[in-house]
């Protein structure tokens, strides 16, 4: 056996050894993690609002500069790119906070009210339904029962939670405060994040041996496109399918369009399987009101998937992630089973990232 042979049979045997103990520990390893994001959780917020505001805050300041801005200093330009940046969020936040929320509360008590007439009505489609397939008859009266008595325990709970204002109160102070430093951090980095990546690369090349310092800048680029394209991807997906949600529904005057909207735009932030959850839920709220209506919202939200995913998306959003669609499904499962929500929407990034890595490392060998 050869030197170079044994030299990969190390790192192999390595390789294995220390995924096989972060498989083994991967609860304390995440619990770890966990601590470790709750002590630094105002920098990560900051880190992650500019990753989300950093591309229109480019977008502002290359227009500035093209149009308006020529010969002033770029420090100039980039302090009123974040300004208008910063401003255009808050205004869409305002609008959401003051707008969509209180309507959304009342589509929600109003669902509520009428769950009973809605449970009724569910209950004479499903007895219609099985009188004409001649099978046993099934019983929904426990819908009209279960879910006011969450709605009573969930109203008992929040009158708890009122009455104690002071750790409430607490509470708000602490996230405005954190929200506020997050902000801060989150300006920093969109002011000076060139300086920070000339910093971080001499740091970098001067403590690491030249070939790693290769790999991981080869990887950092990857980690950064790929979130790119999904993160800024996703919001915009999710954003247009919900306004086409909303505003079709209130064109063919189909129940709850801002609820139901608001519900898919959320859902859709998953690829692939979202705007369908979000479909069947609404399509059984539907149902439960209007059998007629829930089929033809079926198709609705079909053609507009078709028409969002087909028409718009490639011209707003560009291309995909590439990644295969068998690849998505099992990182959603994967994600999902380890870390829940916050599992599902990351890990379709990370199976992305570790697919590139894969696949251009098969075709360096094969050259």
């Amino acid at each position: 056996m050869d030197d170079k042979m044994k030299k990969n049979l190390f790192w192999g045997i390595t390789y294995l050894g220390l995924l096989a103990l972060v498989i083994i520990n991967f609860a304390p390893i995440m619990q770890g993690l966990g601590k470790v994001f709750i002590l630094f959780k105002t920098f990560f917020i900051g880190l992650s609002i500019a990753f989300i505001l950093n591309k229109p805050c480019m977008n502002i300041e290359k227009l500035l500069n093209r149009k308006l801005l020529k010969n002033r200093r770029s420090s100039f330009s980039r302090g009123i790119a974040i300004t208008a940046t910063y401003i255009l969020f808050f205004l869409i936040v305002t609008l959401l906070i003051s707008f969509v929320i209180p309507q959304l509360i009342i589509s929600v008590q109003v669902l509520l009210n009428n769950i009973g007439m809605y449970s009724d009505n569910l209950q004479m489609l499903v007895t219609k339904v099985t009188d004409f397939l001649g099978v046993d008859k099934v019983n929904l009266s426990t819908i009209a029962t279960i879910i006011p008595q969450y709605v009573n325990e969930l109203g008992s709970s929040i009158s708890v939670m009122l009455s104690q204002v002071i750790s409430i109160t607490t509470g708000i102070l602490s996230f405005v405060s954190n929200l506020l430093i997050s902000i801060v951090f989150s300006i920093y980095f969109l002011s000076g994040k060139e300086s920070l990546l000339r910093q971080s690369k001499k740091f970098f090349s001067t403590y690491l041996p030249e070939k790693i310092y290769i790999k991981a800048s080869y990887v950092y680029y990857i980690v950064i496109d790929t979130f790119n394209k999904y993160v800024i991807g996703q919001l915009i997906e999710a954003i247009i399918i919900g306004a086409l949600c909303t505003v079709g529904m209130l064109i063919f005057r189909f129940e709850y369009p801002l609820l139901i909207g608001v519900l898919i735009g959320i859902t859709a932030l998953v690829p692939v399987v979202g705007a369908y959850i979000g479909g069947f839920i609404s399509f059984i709220l539907l149902l439960m009101i209007n059998p007629t209506k829930a089929f033809w919202f079926i198709l609705f939200l079909i053609v507009v998937q078709q028409f969002e995913g087909n028409v718009i998306y490639p011209r707003v959003v560009g291309s995909s992630l590439g990644l295969p669609s068998i690849l998505i499904l099992l990182s959603i499962t994967i994600g999902g089973g380890l870390a829940g929500p916050i599992g599902i929407l990351l890990g379709i990034p990370i199976a992305t990232i570790l697919y590139i890595l894969l696949k251009n490392d098969i075709k360096n060998r094969a050259c």
